[in-house]
């Protein structure tokens, strides 16, 4: 109990502090009191406050959203799922959600408030199609869930492979959306959290609601029952809240990867699997990870940016090794898959 509150109250401080960063990192340190009254303005009164108001403060709450919700709904997806490498990146939602709204975009003309609507369908199409597509494989008695990790594997190929096919025969167009689908957070997409923070809110309530007796679940379904939970219903709407509520932030941003697979590794050792707990600490650590990450990509290479997306895939990828390694390549797991 006492490394859960210690780690929680790191993360409820170290959180405003990296948020901080970066917000006000680059200006100079006599600017700071100014910038500091800036947000008691209805107007900016300099270019240094414009960029702080209209840049800074929505790329910072795209990235809290983004990296919490995603973190979140990639904790519950493998503990549901009984695998760790199960994400919205690895069962399909993600590229489901790219996918339609790339469709919609590129051959129906939807309007933004429609596009979110297309990415919300799209996240659950695309793990419904996982689904669909391990039931086809016939695969029984996989308690790891292997069998839908590599059926979201080969929908996320397709999608993903259909969407660059749309990408291609709209070159006109292509580079509207050449940002956006490679995950990238930026001010520009401020509109969009506007529209579509509350799906995420709600899929979060929804969630810390469920907590209590899907936490039971992971103990045993037949544990759960016993004591009076629905175990089918409950599992049911905490998958749909998980991929709403990411497929929500892919469409404001567009697929940022990984960030739903790594940030459950780093909180599960410390909190355990109490989702009363682990929720909250997955959306701290989440939204720091994506801050960092943002951080890094506009930093770095300055004054060129790199996409979030892609310094998360760089990170998340040694980190996916290194789960494939633990997990699957160990000789303790050679024994327990044979």
């Amino acid at each position: 109990m006492q490394r859960r509150l210690v780690f929680l109250s790191a993360m409820t401080f170290l959180l405003p502090v990296v948020a901080g960063v970066h917000l006000f990192l680059g200006f100079r340190s006599t600017d700071l009191p100014q910038l500091l009254f800036a947000f008691a303005g209805s107007d900016a009164q300099s270019f240094e406050e414009a960029v702080l108001l209209y840049q800074r403060v929505p790329r910072t709450l795209i990235a809290l959203y983004v990296g919490g919700v995603t973190a979140v709904c990639g904790f519950v997806l493998q503990s549901l799922v009984r695998n760790p490498l199960a994400s919205p990146t690895t069962l399909g939602v993600n590229a489901g959600a790219a996918l339609f709204l790339v469709a919609g975009v590129l051959l129906f003309n939807l309007d933004t408030k429609l596009q979110g609507a297309a990415a919300l369908v799209g996240a659950l199409s695309g793990f419904l199609a996982s689904l669909a597509v391990a039931k086809a494989a016939g695969r029984r008695n996989d308690p790891r869930g292997l069998s839908l990790i590599l059926s979201g594997a080969l929908v996320t190929m397709f999608f993903t492979g259909l969407t660059n096919a749309l990408l291609l025969s709209d070159p006109a167009r292509r580079s509207d959306l050449l940002s956006w689908i490679v995950g990238t957070i930026n001010h520009a997409y401020a509109d969009r959290l506007a529209l579509f923070w509350w799906v995420g809110v709600i899929a979060i309530l929804m969630l810390l609601v469920l907590a209590r007796p899907l936490t039971l679940i992971l103990f045993g379904a037949e544990k759960a029952a016993s004591t009076g939970v629905n175990v089918p219903i409950v599992s049911g709407l905490a998958i749909l809240a998980a991929v709403l509520g990411a497929g929500s932030a892919v469409a404001i941003c567009g697929p940022i990867g990984f960030v739903g697979l790594v940030v459950p590794h780093i909180v599960r050792p410390l909190v355990g699997n109490n989702l009363r707990i682990s929720l909250p600490a997955a959306f701290l650590t989440g939204a720091m990870v994506c801050i960092m990450a943002d951080l890094i990509g506009r930093e770095a290479l300055y004054p060129f940016s790199l996409s979030t997306g892609l310094v998360t895939d760089l990170v998340g990828g040694v980190v996916f090794i290194l789960i494939i390694k633990r997990f699957y390549l160990s000789s303790g797991a050679q024994q327990g898959v044979a």
